[in-house]
C-alpha cells in the first residue's frame, strides 16, 4: 500500500474496493499537470499490481512513456466529460412522462438497487473489460459495491426513478458546491427509447440546482453516443477527454 499523493502535477491514491473485488493491489493515477514525468516516475517506483491511469487525450505521447515503465500496458478506453451550467441554463422543462417521480433510496433499497444494476449493466463494456487479467470479472459486482455506498452517505446520494411506483432506473451521484457529478445512472431495458432517460437526467439536474451546485458534471465512454445526445440537448457541453489506460505489474 502507498500513500495517496497530490502534487501540481498528478494525483494517486490506492483504491480499497477494487483491490478486495479483484484481488489485486490497484492504485489510480491522474495527470493534472503539464508535466507526466512525475506520475510516470511514481508508477515506475511504486509498482502496483494493477495501476488504472487517466491522462487527457491531448496527452497521448505519454502512452509511449508509460509503456516503457515495465509491466504489460492496455489501453482501456477514451472517455468525454461533460458539463453544463446550471446558473445560465437554469431549470430543466421537467418530466414529459406521467407518473415519473424520484425518490433517495435508504438502506431498505439495497436488494432494489443490486437487482436494478444486474439487470441494466448485464454485459456492459467498461475499461476493465479490455484488461485480460480483469475481464472475467463480471462489472456488475463493482458496480453494485458503488451504487450502495451512496445510499445515505451525505454528499453522495442514490435515487430510484418510477413509474407509478415501479422502478425504471436509477442514478448515483455525488454533490458539492462547485459541481454535481453523476457517478453512475442506467434505465432498465424494457423502458429504453421511452425518454425515460432524459427525465432520469433532467430529476438529476433539477436536484443538484435544488441543492445550490452551480455545475452538472457527467461522463461516458466516447462510442456511447445516445447518452450524448441527449446530453447535449440538455444543455451539455464537452469539457475534457481522457484515456484510461492499465499497466499490470506483478501479484
Amino acid at each position: 500500500m502507498h500513500a495517496p499523493q497530490r502534487s501540481a502535477s498528478y494525483t494517486a491514491a490506492d483504491s480499497s474496493l477494487e483491490t478486495a473485488r479483484f484481488g489485486l493491489q490497484v492504485r489510480r493515477y491522474s495527470l493534472t499537470g503539464d508535466s507526466g514525468a512525475p506520475l510516470i516516475e511514481a508508477i515506475r517506483t511504486e509498482r502496483p499490481d494493477l495501476a488504472i491511469v487517466r491522462i487527457p487525450t491531448a496527452r497521448a505521447e505519454l502512452v509511449t512513456a508509460l509503456a516503457e515503465v515495465g509491466g504489460q500496458l492496455v489501453l482501456g478506453d477514451c472517455r468525454v466529460i461533460y458539463t453544463r451550467d446550471n446558473e445560465a441554463a437554469g431549470r430543466t422543462a421537467g418530466s414529459r412522462i406521467h407518473g415519473f417521480r424520484m425518490r433517495i433510496a435508504d438502506a431498505a433499497d439495497a436488494p432494489l438497487l443490486d437487482a436494478l444494476v444486474d439487470e441494466i449493466f448485464a454485459g456492459y463494456r467498461t475499461h476493465y473489460a479490455t484488461n485480460p487479467r480483469l475481464a472475467a470479472i463480471p462489472v456488475t459486482e463493482g458496480y453494485k459495491e458503488w451504487t450502495r455506498a451512496h445510499i445515505g452517505a451525505g454528499e453522495r446520494w442514490c435515487m430510484v426513478g418510477e413509474i407509478s411506483g415501479v422502478p425504471c432506473a436509477f442514478t448515483t451521484v455525488h454533490v458539492s458546491r462547485t459541481a454535481g457529478e453523476v457517478v453512475l445512472n442506467g434505465v432498465r431495458p424494457q423502458y429504453r427509447g421511452q425518454g425515460v432517460y432524459r427525465d432520469l437526467l433532467r430529476a438529476t439536474i433539477d436536484a443538484f440546482i435544488d441543492a445550490g451546485a452551480p455545475t452538472t458534471v457527467i461522463a461516458t465512454q466516447i462510442d456511447n453516443r445516445a447518452v450524448q445526445r441527449v446530453w447535449v440537448s440538455e444543455g451539455f457541453r464537452l469539457a475534457s477527454s481522457e484515456y484510461t489506460i492499465h499497466i499490470n505489474f506483478g501479484g
